[in-house]
């Protein structure tokens, strides 16, 4: 379950490719920097930091 406003991991960098970036639909790849959500979901860091300014909660959990 999300959190209204999650707390983000520190800045990861992917070990391995894994898949797409649901608000960009980029792919996430090995080497990018991706922050990871209490609901385990992952997202460029870039990405969920610009969701965050307008939304309250992950993007594929929007209920929780």
């Amino acid at each position: 379950m999300c959190l209204p406003r999650p707390v983000l991991a520190a800045n990861d960098v992917l070990t391995k490719d894994a898949g797409e970036c649901v608000i960009c639909l980029e792919e996430l790849l090995q080497g990018d920097t991706i922050a990871r959500l209490p609901c385990l979901c992952i997202y460029h860091k870039s990405c969920i930091d610009s969701w965050f300014e307008v939304n309250r909660s992950c993007p594929e959990h929007p209920s929780d």
